[in-house]
């Protein structure tokens, strides 16, 4: 899209399309919500091409290291990375709901709340089993991304431990073809992107309204704002003391995944323009950031743990108990825990947060309530998770140039 000579770039024309289908949702509520269909035509095409992005960017993100200790290391950093960061999420979204204490101030009266299903029993070998598939046919049909990254990181060091090197070469070169021909599709559907973002956010804006800012006000700010710590103090502070950058530079220069993912709400989609955004702002090497992302888009869930130690606290105060120490430990551990079993969770956000609730015996009526305006602590959900990934490729790519510099 060009305007007076000037080509606009796609952040500007995906935050332009989500302002405008705000006003729209607004304005016209009953339209935007019967031509969402438009927005979910546009959602079905990147989902129809998440498995097999994941897939070769996975492999190739293997096959491109230069041996499998290189890959060793970027993969026990970058794992580490997530875990610690998922620890810290858990007790920022508890401590910054504790001195908020949004609980106080909320209000229920006239809310409905939806029913929230799904199984609640999940257990550590339920959890291991889930991960790995006996028909990876059927997990690409069912499209099971967790199981998904498995076959791709078997298949990949698989690869790299072919004897014969004329054909080790050859499958490295197909596998970089079919990725190649993957990204070309996904830029035929990314050129779509402020269409398809126009209509969804439409619909979202003419189902809800501006009810939300009366009524779940107080739990909503408060998860955006834990949000908003954790990505200035939390990410900023591994951003300036590990890689060198200013934390509010990292924000400007991350605008076009956020605003993507704002309007999105898919980690998974998001991927190619989290990759995109490491390659082109921060001179990340793909052979990087196609292994760490699409891993920290199953492994990553900062934007999620948040929220569970927000509504934990948030629950407490709205029905007067106190929260002991040992319960926050609790609640630290079992979100960091909970959050990485995506895959063999149905409905996965909220129910894991059903999950939590119930793990401490505390009255589930409010998440109901939670799930009505789900999408929009999902924006911040994803949001979160998302940038926590391409921090922690960052940070990677910078301890990994320090390291060929000796």
């Amino acid at each position: 899209m060009k305007i007076a000579g000037k080509k606009i770039g796609l952040s500007t024309q995906v935050f332009s399309a989500m302002i405008l289908g705000a006003v729209l949702g607004l304005l016209f509520g009953d339209v935007m919500v019967k031509l969402e269909f438009i927005g979910t035509v546009w959602l079905n095409c990147i989902k129809l091409i998440v498995v097999p992005m994941v897939l070769m960017t996975i492999i190739t993100g293997i096959t491109s290291q230069k041996d499998l200790k290189t890959l060793g290391r970027i993969a026990v950093r970058i794992m580490a990375f997530y875990i610690i960061t998922t620890l810290i999420a858990s007790v920022v979204g508890l401590l910054v709901a504790g001195i908020v204490q949004p609980g106080k101030y909320a209000n229920f009266t006239g809310l409905e709340s939806k029913e929230v299903s799904g199984s609640a029993d999940i257990t550590i070998a339920d959890f291991f089993i889930n991960m790995f598939s006996a028909n990876m046919f059927q997990t690409f049909v069912e499209a099971n991304i967790l199981q998904t990254v498995i076959i791709a990181i078997l298949i990949g060091v698989a690869i790299m431990l072919v004897k014969n090197e004329d054909h080790r070469q050859k499958l490295i070169s197909g596998c970089d073809a079919l990725c190649s021909m993957v990204f070309s599709l996904i830029g035929m559907i990314m050129k779509a992107s402020p269409v398809g973002i126009l209509f969804l956010m439409g619909a979202s804006f003419g189902k809800y309204g501006t009810g939300i800012f009366t009524s779940m006000a107080t739990l909503l700010g408060t998860y955006y704002l834990s949000c908003l710590v954790h990505i200035l103090v939390v990410y900023g502070g591994i951003l300036f003391i590990g890689a060198g950058i200013n934390p509010f530079k990292f924000i400007k220069e991350s605008a076009e995944l956020w605003v993507y993912t704002l309007s999105t709400c898919s980690s998974v989609a998001a991927i190619p323009v989290n990759m995109k955004v490491a390659r082109e702002k921060f001179n990340v090497p793909d052979r990087i950031s196609s292994f760490t992302v699409p891993l920290g888009s199953q492994m990553n869930y900062d934007g999620s743990v948040l929220l569970y130690g927000c509504v934990i606290m948030f629950i407490c105060q709205v029905c007067g108990q106190a929260v002991s120490i040992e319960m926050m430990l609790r609640v630290v551990l079992l979100s960091a825990i909970l959050s990485t079993g995506g895959g063999g969770v149905p409905g996965s956000g909220i129910v894991k947060l059903l999950v939590v609730v119930e793990a401490f015996n505390l009255p589930t009526e409010i998440v109901g309530i939670i799930a009505a305006f789900y999408r929009l602590f999902d924006m911040g959900t994803t949001t979160n998770n998302c940038l926590g990934d391409l921090v922690g490729t960052v940070l990677i790519s910078r301890l990994e140039e320090k390291r060929s510099r000796r």
